[in-house]
C-alpha cells in the first residue's frame, strides 16, 4: 500500500487486525514495562470519555451515536500501542 501514508496505513492494519489488537492492548496494559504515564492516558482517557455526560455524536441518534464511541476508543488504543516500544509489542503482536 504505498500510496498510503505511514500513519494512515498502520491505523488500518490495527483495525482490520482488531481480533488480535484487542489482546494487545489487554496485554500491553498489564505489562509493567509500559509507562504508568502512557497506560494512564489510555485507560484514565477511555473512562473519562464514557464516563462523561456529552459525546461527540449523543448515543440517541441511530449508528452514528455508538460509531462516535468506537472511534475515540479506537484513537486511545492506537495512541497507546503507538507509545509503547516496539520490541514490547513484538512479543505480545
Amino acid at each position: 500500500m504505498a500510496w498510503l501514508d505511514n500513519d494512515v496505513q498502520k491505523r488500518l492494519i490495527m483495525l482490520l487486525n482488531l481480533p488480535r489488537s484487542v489482546p494487545l492492548v489487554w496485554n500491553l496494559a498489564w505489562d509493567k514495562r509500559v509507562q504508568w504515564p502512557n497506560k494512564l492516558l489510555f485507560l484514565g482517557g477511555a473512562l473519562a470519555y464514557f464516563l462523561m455526560p456529552y459525546d461527540i455524536i449523543p448515543d440517541w441518534v441511530p449508528l452514528l451515536g455508538q460509531l462516535d464511541d468506537l472511534a475515540v476508543l479506537f484513537l486511545l488504543m492506537e495512541r497507546f500501542v503507538a507509545g509503547t516500544p516496539e520490541q514490547i509489542i513484538n512479543q505480545y503482536y
